[in-house]
C-alpha cells in the first residue's frame, strides 16, 4: 500500500515523515552548531565549514522535505480518530506550523546563499550555481526568516511528541501503529 487510504498512512507518507523528521533534526541542530560557533566567537574558517555542511546536507534533505510538503496536500489522510474538538483543532495547527516552518526553511536555505550572489556547494560532488546576482536587502529579509522560523522547532516538537504519547499511552487507538506500518484496510 504505497499511497493512504481513509483507514491508513502507506508507504510514501510514512517514509517522508521518517526521513522528514531526521531531516529536520538535524538540520536545526547543524543550524544551532553554526550559531554557537558565531557565538564563542570561532575562526570565520570554522563557521564557513559549519555553513557548508548545512547546506550541503540541507540541499540533499530539501528534495524529501519538498516531497513530503507536496504529498501531506495531495494524498488523503486517513481518517482522525474521536477526541476533544480543542485537540483536534491543536493537533491541525502544529501540522500546519511544521509545514510552514519547512517551507520557509527550503524556500528561503537555498535562496540565501543565492542573494548573497553565491552557488550552493554539494560537498565535492557538484554546485548549484546562483541564478542571480546579490540583492542585499532581499539576503537580509531571508536570513531573518530563515533564522526565527527554527523557533517554532522545540515547541512543535514538544506537542507532537507529547500528541503521540498521548495516542500510544492513553488512547491506545493505533495511532502510532499506522505511523510505522501501513495497515489494511477494514
Amino acid at each position: 500500500m504505497l499511497k493512504n487510504s481513509r483507514a491508513a498512512y502507506g508507504w510514501i507518507a510514512i517514509g517522508l515523515h521518517w526521513i522528514s523528521a531526521v531531516g529536520v533534526i538535524t538540520m536545526y541542530v547543524l543550524g544551532e552548531k553554526i550559531e554557537h560557533a558565531k557565538e564563542d566567537g570561532a575562526a570565520r574558517e570554522v563557521i564557513l565549514s559549519a555553513i557548508r555542511l548545512h547546506q550541503s546536507i540541507g540541499v540533499l534533505f530539501l528534495f524529501f522535505l519538498a516531497a513530503f510538503v507536496i504529498q501531506y496536500f495531495l494524498q488523503k489522510r486517513p481518517s482522525e480518530y474521536e477526541q476533544h474538538p480543542y485537540l483536534v483543532l491543536l493537533s491541525k495547527w502544529v501540522k500546519r506550523l511544521w509545514i510552514l516552518m519547512i517551507c520557509c526553511q527550503i524556500l528561503t536555505g537555498p535562496f540565501l546563499a543565492w542573494t548573497g550572489g553565491r552557488p550552493l556547494r554539494v560537498f565535492d560532488w557538484f554546485v548549484l550555481e546562483s541564478p542571480m546576482e546579490r540583492i542585499g536587502w532581499l539576503h537580509e529579509g531571508l536570513e531573518t526568516i530563515h533564522a526565527y522560523a527554527p523557533n517554532l522547532f522545540w515547541p512543535l516538537i514538544v506537542l507532537h511528541v507529547v500528541g503521540a504519547l498521548k495516542h500510544l499511552v492513553i488512547d491506545k487507538d493505533g495511532t502510532m501503529k499506522r505511523m510505522i506500518w501501513p495497515q489494511k484496510e477494514a
